[in-house]
């Protein structure tokens, strides 16, 4: 495989996100993807003279992100295969699994129009797919202006049918770090209502930033009973820090559905 073919097909990996490589697949053979698959894992100094090898090993080694670049040069072509692989269904990783153990030579002609016709597929998947890039990120934006009652409505709704997309959604709108940002009087409505160990476990391994926002909405005496019990936390409690954290940050979406405190 020459260095203008590799590059292309270098370029087309930086350029298109992993759900488009995939659509470019859909309906490619089985048997022509498997033979796809060899050839990317194939194609090193084999079928190149030395120079143009050293040539491509070095356009190689920037090939595919920060992941393949810390693989050696000659074997980045090999990982994006090994990348592509994993992403394929079950079924059909069983299916080029058989293609690939049957498949131990090829005509280089019928390898050639395999690979262009592939390469052809996913420049057409790239210049015919619009992205919109994360989902739930789109979904955050899109929230960002709704009023907060509407939004944990919508949050349940997809608590009763995709209740980790649900969660995911909700850590976006609002997570515990975001808490940093509550006006005083916020943080004093929480402190009248939190209870010292869901305080002290949710503050536990905080950033400095965090702890201190609340410490200074705090007296003395509250200070030292948080800093008491987060001292006699169990290791078993110390692991179920991140459910203190979502329950402080429910209490907070619920006090400002109902109007008893400001989210800024």
């Amino acid at each position: 495989m020459n260095e203008g073919a590799l590059q292309e097909v270098k370029t087309l990996f930086e350029k298109m996100p992993p759900q488009v490589i995939m659509k470019a697949f859909d309906d490619v053979d089985n048997t022509d993807l498997a033979i796809f698959l060899l050839m990317l894992d194939r194609t090193t100094a084999a079928d190149v003279n030395q120079e143009e090898s050293n040539e491509i090993q070095e356009i190689l080694s920037h090939s595919a992100g920060d992941t393949l670049a810390k693989e050696h040069a000659k074997d980045a072509l090999s990982v994006q295969a090994q990348q592509l692989f994993a992403q394929f269904p079950f079924e059909r990783q069983l299916r080029i699994a058989e293609e690939i153990v049957a498949t131990e030579m090829v005509d280089k002609q019928q390898a050639a129009q395999i690979w262009n016709d592939i390469v052809e597929k996913m420049k057409d998947a790239l210049e015919n797919t619009l992205f919109f890039g994360d989902g739930v990120a789109n979904l955050t934006k899109l929230l960002e202006q709704v009023e907060i009652a509407e939004q944990n409505r919508l949050v349940a709704a997809l608590g009763r049918t995709k209740p980790g997309l649900a969660d995911t959604v909700s850590k976006q709108l609002l997570d515990f770090d975001d808490l940093a940002e509550l006006p005083d009087e916020a943080i004093l409505t929480l402190l009248q209502v939190l209870e010292t160990n869901t305080l002290a476990l949710a503050l536990h391994n905080a950033p400095a930033a965090m702890q201190d926002r609340f410490f200074e909405n705090m007296s003395e005496a509250q200070i030292d009973a948080v800093e008491a019990a987060s001292a006699q936390l169990t290791f078993e409690e110390k692991q179920i820090g991140e459910t203190a954290r979502e329950s402080v940050v429910n209490l907070v979406r619920k006090f400002a559905e109902k109007g008893l405190l400001k989210i800024q």
